[in-house]
């Protein structure tokens, strides 16, 4: 075993509001800790983090910095809903005009909250479901967007609904439960203007691209186009209110 120091660049409308340097504990499975150095600093194109890791190869090393920095990435995109990547090359073809300034006390935060959500048996749902808004926003896919933005309304769905006969009989009740916990009746949901069949239509959509059910044209695509917005909305106030809720503090 020894110490690698391994560089990645964060892709992202982000600034980081100053050169960033501090230690962080790494802990991807429970009693394995080391403390890991971190380096943040924003050039003229990018953002580059260094991470020290301690593993028995380069090659693991850049493997075990890549997923302590992706669940990172995983927080820091709720925090700021931002769309984040890490590359091991640097971007040349994207910028940004208008960039989010990350503060020192979140880029911590995410770090933070990223270790003790992993670890946190009853809570690690969250997690799963960050990653999943995050990839919603990462990928160009039209339908592979719809899909991840809906997963993530249905981790926490399927983590969090109360335990009834209702919820016990499928995906639509467990949403209507977990969005009534935060919201209370439909006519309150946000950005879903009282629509009830909101969560049957879009369910109904997932089932159809994930399991083949319909022919996949453009006006299909662009019907799906249509509807992402609304649904990255009520994911994104979905996540944070429900954090909220378990007290977890983004």
């Amino acid at each position: 075993m020894r110490i690698y120091e391994v560089q990645f660049f964060i892709d992202g409308p982000i600034k980081f509001e100053n050169n960033i340097n501090f230690q962080t504990t790494k802990e991807l499975d429970l009693g394995r800790v080391f403390d890991s150095d971190i380096n943040i600093k924003t050039t003229h194109r990018n953002n580059v983090i260094n991470s020290t890791v301690r593993t028995i190869d380069s090659e693991r090393a850049e493997k075990v910095a890549g997923l302590f920095i992706g669940k990172m990435l995983d927080v820091l995109c709720v925090i700021t809903n931002c769309k984040l990547d890490i590359n091991t090359y640097e971007n040349r073809n994207v910028s940004y005009n208008i960039k989010t300034i990350v503060e020192f006390s979140e880029i911590q935060r995410a770090f933070e909250l990223a270790r003790e959500l992993n670890l946190h048996t009853d809570n690690s749902k969250m997690l799963r479901a960050f990653s999943w808004y995050r990839k919603g926003l990462n990928t160009e896919n039209t339908l592979d967007k719809f899909l991840a933005f809906w997963n993530s309304i249905s981790v926490v769905s399927d983590a969090f609904c109360e335990n009834n006969e209702r919820t016990r009989s499928g995906t639509i009740n467990r949403i209507w439960n977990c969005f009534i916990q935060v919201w209370g009746e439909c006519s309150e949901w946000p950005h879903i203007l009282g629509n009830e069949n909101w969560v049957n239509e879009h369910n109904a959509i997932r089932n159809q691209i994930a399991h083949g059910g319909i022919t996949i044209d453009i006006e299909y695509v662009n019907d799906i186009l249509d509807k992402i917005n609304i649904l990255q909305k009520v994911n994104y106030k979905f996540l944070r209110d429900f954090s909220e809720k378990l007290n977890i503090g983004l």
